[in-house]
């Protein structure tokens, strides 16, 4: 049987798992807010007014230099929060926040947030989990970008993505998917192509589906077992 937060926010993993007598005392501040894909959370440089935490949407968090390039720093789905960052006293947002795929998220005062993680118990417990798995994925995404080619970074996204949605098919463009890999337009159709002859994908109309995962499995990097086994753990 559900527990009361399972009930009502059965679709973040970490809100899922709270006690009763906690949801209790956060329910009432968690509001429902849904974005279009595109859409922006925040921004980098922004005061940390909220905490997020996604249901069905899917979040990138974006790092953007100077001379206008950007390339994502991690992915954010039902597992966990954005703006964890809060519990550390960070005052403003470190990156900016683009949804990928259209949903919804629960927002909670930052303030709010904190008071309820200095209590200690599961929401405590979770977060740290969920801080240390989103360490392990900017680490190993910055080593990804660094030495592996265009092609397994492309399949290791791809995986990624559909670990959070649970589904074959998802919505996903090229232009996304360059500027989240931080890599040209023109390369990302090359390997886009280069999977979908090996009919490992298919992808029309902003769609792209997973034919052979297996496959697409051994199309990319060793990054990707990596940040997997580390997202199980999260349950």
């Amino acid at each position: 049987m559900l527990h009361d937060s399972q009930s009502l926010f059965p679709k973040n993993k970490i809100l899922g798992h709270l006690p009763p007598d906690d949801l209790k005392r956060m329910a009432p501040g968690l509001e429902l807010v849904a974005f279009d894909a595109t859409e922006t959370l925040f921004r980098a440089g922004e005061t940390l007014h909220y905490v997020f935490f996604p249901e069905d949407s899917l979040i990138s968090l974006i790092a953007t230099m100077a001379d206008g390039k950007s390339v994502e720093v991690r992915l954010a789905g039902a597992e966990g929060v954005l703006g964890i960052g809060a519990i550390l006293g960070a005052k403003v947002h470190s990156y900016t926040a683009i949804v990928q795929i259209r949903g919804t998220c629960r927002r909670l005062e930052a303030e709010k947030f904190n008071a309820e993680f200095r209590r200690g118990g599961v929401l405590e417990s979770r977060t740290l989990a969920y801080l240390h798995y989103t360490l392990v994925e900017i680490a190993q995404n910055a080593a990804c970008n660094r030495v592996h080619r265009v092609k397994q970074r492309l399949a290791r996204r791809l995986l990624m993505i559909q670990d959070r949605v649970e589904k074959n098919e998802f919505p996903m463009t090229h232009e996304s998917l360059s500027d989240s890999l931080g890599t040209p337009r023109s390369e990302i159709s090359l390997a886009a192509a280069s999977l979908r002859k090996a009919g490992i994908i298919g992808y029309a109309r902003g769609k792209v589906t997973i034919l052979r995962r297996e496959r697409l499995v051994s199309s990319a990097c060793e990054c990707y077992e990596i940040i997997h086994r580390e997202l199980q753990t999260l349950g």
